[in-house]
């Protein structure tokens, strides 16, 4: 197949009227004689920390895999790692045993893995996580909760402070990317284990140290250090836009991972809905618990990149947010996050707006913003 006269934008370069040739991968692509592209063109967006959309989490019994792809499609996103939730570890395991067998039956899922956000957490961080199924980060814990699944599982948040050196070398060595989140760790605790080489954060400054003039916290470790993988949940809630731009100021870009974060009401109405058992009232685009947490959230993938935008990121570093970056935490086999022969075909062409316009997976149509 042949797209002609886009804008093609991979992280590293752009062709402003552009041609792409593909199959399952792409096979080529270049300048177009034609002049004046309307659409952009852009690596397909992946989405590392998402717990699920149209009405469906990740940890539920039954999911209709087809309309929450279908959700992820119509944002822009083509690759997704399922986040579980703190719960009890038969729950969590249920939940990666579905994720693979979805990826077994479906060749063009968007679905590359797991990210497992718990159930090591801190207590005086749990946000819209359950506290009754917290673990301490001990070496037969997680061994319980992930062997057998080592190859499967490409992203553990944890709180760092309450895990033992053991535990960590053991995810290390199974190429499991640690992240740092629902932490209570001061910053000396985090640069004991940034020295054992995590540099990750879940959903920067939410349910972390906070910074302070005198102890900076992982808020502080997060922007102090350069090379810190730093997750961004752009909705304009979970971080104003003013904190967005002080990150996009002092953080290397291609340190920073967009994600959404977003809970089973993604793509749906307000109204009151489950996250772990736990009542979660959507109103006005946030997701907040009884007693006003915040749980997860509503966003559209595509409308926090437009936000990114709005905010500084040119589009060359937008892809590199979206597509290159996540894509290096969920080592696909076929390579993912950029436009080059070899990749796959897996791209979405949105207007200068961001809004979505066509999806390919595997260089097949899966998202028309015509045809649904």
């Amino acid at each position: 197949m042949r797209i002609e006269n886009v804008k093609i934008v991979d992280p590293f370069f752009s062709v402003e009227n552009g041609w792409i040739e593909f199959e399952e991968s792409i096979t080529g692509y270049g300048y177009s004689k034609k002049s004046g592209s309307s659409s952009i063109l852009m690596p397909g967006f992946v989405d590392t920390h998402v717990h699920g959309g149209s009405g469906y989490d990740f940890m539920d019994e039954k999911i209709d895999f087809d309309k929450v792809e279908k959700h992820f499609f119509s944002t822009g996103v083509t690759s997704v790692l399922a986040t579980t939730l703190t719960a009890p570890v038969g729950n969590i395991r249920n939940a990666i045993d579905a994720v693979r067998k979805r990826i077994k039956e479906n060749p063009i899922t968007p679905l590359k893995g797991v990210h497992l956000e718990g159930p090591v957490i801190s207590k005086k961080h749990v946000g819209a996580q359950n506290p009754d199924f917290i673990l301490k980060g001990t070496l037969s814990n997680l061994k319980e909760i992930i062997q057998g699944n080592e190859d499967f599982v490409k992203i553990m948040t944890i709180a760092v402070e309450e895990s033992d050196d053991e535990a960590i070398g053991y995810l290390q060595s199974k190429g499991i990317t640690i992240s740092v989140g629902h932490s209570d760790a001061t910053f000396e605790q985090f640069m004991h284990f940034y020295k054992l080489g995590v540099k990750h954060m879940t959903h920067f400054c939410n349910a972390m140290t906070p910074l302070h003039h005198r102890k900076i916290g992982l808020v502080g470790a997060g922007l102090k250090l350069d090379d810190v993988d730093l997750e961004l949940i752009s909705d304009g809630i979970h971080l104003d836009e003013e904190m967005i731009s002080l990150i996009l100021k002092f953080h290397p870009h291609d340190r920073i991972v967009a994600i959404t974060d977003a809970m089973r009401a993604a793509g749906l109405k307000d109204g009151e809905y489950d996250l772990g058992g736990l009542k979660v009232k959507v109103k006005d685009n946030s997701a907040r618990l009884e007693d006003g947490t915040l749980a997860g959230s509503v966003l559209k993938y595509n409308e926090g990149l437009k936000r990114l935008h709005d905010l500084g990121l040119n589009l060359n570093e937008i892809a590199v947010v979206s597509s290159f970056k996540p894509s290096t935490i969920v080592k696909s086999k076929d390579p993912i996050g950029r436009i080059m022969p070899g990749y796959d075909a897996d791209f979405v062409i949105m207007d200068d707006n961001f809004s979505v316009l066509k999806v390919f997976k595997k260089g097949k149509i899966v998202f028309s913003k015509e045809g649904g």
